[in-house]
C-alpha cells in the first residue's frame, strides 16, 4: 500500500518538471503526459523540449506506454483529434451494450460512466433525472418504463454525439443563454470566418435547474442569474478574454446602465464586472439550443447554487476589499 498523497506528490512534481509547458506544448495528469503540436517539424521539437526536461529531473520512460506522432490518441477518457474531443469507441460500445442495472449498486456503477460523458449529451441533467431519482433515500427500486426510456436515450445520445470542439483563442467565444422558470440552458462556441459552412465550433453546453425560491424570480432576476451561472461554468475560456454573451432579453442590454437594488443584484454585478464581455439580442427563434436545454420538464436533477459561494475568485476579491 502506499500512502495517501503519492499521487498529489508526483502531480507536484510533474508540474515543476513541465512548467512553462504545460498548456502550451504538454498536458499532464500523474504519469500521464499529451504533448500535442500544429506541425510534425515543431512535434519533433516539442519532443525533444519534454525529453531534456525528463532527462534533468532523472525520469525514465517505459517505451512500451509510449506512442509517436500520433494523429489520434484517448487521454483520460477521451478520444482526441485534430477534428476535436469526442467518446473513445471501446467507451461508448461498452456503454451502448451496458445491461439493464438490476439495482442501486449497478445504477450507480452506470451513472458514473454516464457522468464521464456529461459533456458530449445536451440536457443531460434532465435526461438522467428517472435515473437519479431512484438514489433518493426511502425511494423503492422499481425499475418502470420512464426508466428504460431515460437508459436507452443516453445510450443513444451517447453514441451519436457531436464532437466537441477545441477552443481557439484567437477566435470569440459566444455564449449564448436562456433561462425559463424550469432552469438555465447555455452553450459556448466560436464562429470561424473562414469556414465557409460557418457551422458553429462547439465548446461545451449545460443545463442547470433551479430551487424552489429561484423559480418565483422575476423575468430579468432570472435572465440575470442564467447570466452569471453560464458565465461561471465557462470562466476557464472566458477570464481574460472578451467575449459576446447572446440572450433573448432586452432588457439585460444596458446591464451596467441600469440601477439594480438589492444585496443580490450587487453580488452578481461584482462577479459579472470580473469579465469583458457585451450582450447581443438575439430573438428567441435564434436560441433554440439553450432555449431547449433551459425548458426541459424534468430539469430537477441539479439545482443551481448560489454563484458567490461557487466562484472562488470573487471570494478573494471580497475578502480584498475589506
Amino acid at each position: 500500500m502506499g500512502l495517501k498523497t503519492a499521487p498529489n506528490t508526483f502531480q507536484m512534481l510533474m508540474d515543476k518538471v513541465l512548467h512553462g509547458l504545460k498548456f502550451k506544448s504538454c498536458l499532464c495528469y500523474l504519469d500521464d503526459v499529451l504533448i500535442f503540436s500544429d506541425t510534425f517539424e515543431k512535434h519533433l521539437s516539442d519532443l525533444k523540449e519534454v525529453f531534456q526536461r525528463f532527462r534533468a529531473a532523472g525520469l525514465k520512460l517505459g517505451p512500451k506506454k509510449c506512442s509517436f506522432a500520433a494523429s489520434s490518441c484517448v487521454f483520460l477518457g477521451h478520444l482526441i483529434s485534430k477534428d476535436g474531443i469526442r467518446p473513445p469507441p471501446d467507451r461508448v460500445k461498452a456503454i451502448s451494450d451496458y445491461p439493464r442495472p438490476k439495482n442501486i449498486k449497478e445504477l450507480r456503477r452506470l451513472l458514473g460512466l454516464f457522468n464521464w460523458f456529461r459533456k458530449f449529451i445536451p440536457n443531460y441533467s434532465a435526461l438522467v433525472f428517472p435515473l437519479t431519482r431512484l438514489l433518493k433515500k426511502e425511494q423503492i427500486f422499481t425499475w418502470r418504463s420512464e426508466q428504460e426510456t431515460a437508459f436507452n436515450d443516453l445510450k443513444h445520445k451517447l453514441v451519436n454525439s457531436d464532437i466537441l470542439s477545441f477552443p481557439k483563442f484567437d477566435l470569440t467565444f459566444r455564449l449564448s443563454v436562456d433561462t425559463s422558470a424550469r432552469g438555465i440552458g447555455y452553450m459556448l462556441y466560436q464562429l470561424d470566418p473562414d469556414d465557409e459552412t460557418q457551422k458553429p465550433r462547439i465548446i461545451r453546453f449545460g443545463s442547470k435547474s433551479l430551487s424552489p425560491w429561484q423559480q418565483s424570480y422575476g423575468p430579468t432576476k432570472l435572465e440575470l442569474l442564467g447570466m452569471v451561472v453560464s458565465i461561471l461554468d465557462c470562466a476557464d475560456y472566458l477570464r481574460g478574454n472578451s467575449f459576446i454573451a447572446e440572450c433573448d432579453h432586452q432588457a439585460l442590454k444596458p446591464l451596467y446602465q441600469k440601477q439594480f437594488k438589492g444585496a443580490i443584484y450587487e453580488r452578481w454585478m461584482s462577479i459579472l464586472q470580473q469579465f469583458s464581455f457585451e450582450i447581443v439580442y438575439k430573438k428567441a427563434d435564434d436560441m433554440q439550443v439553450p432555449d431547449a436545454l433551459s425548458r426541459c420538464e424534468n430539469s430537477k436533477a441539479e439545482v443551481v447554487e448560489s454563484p458567490v459561494e461557487d466562484d472562488p475568485f470573487f471570494s478573494v476579491r471580497r475578502r480584498r476589499l475589506r
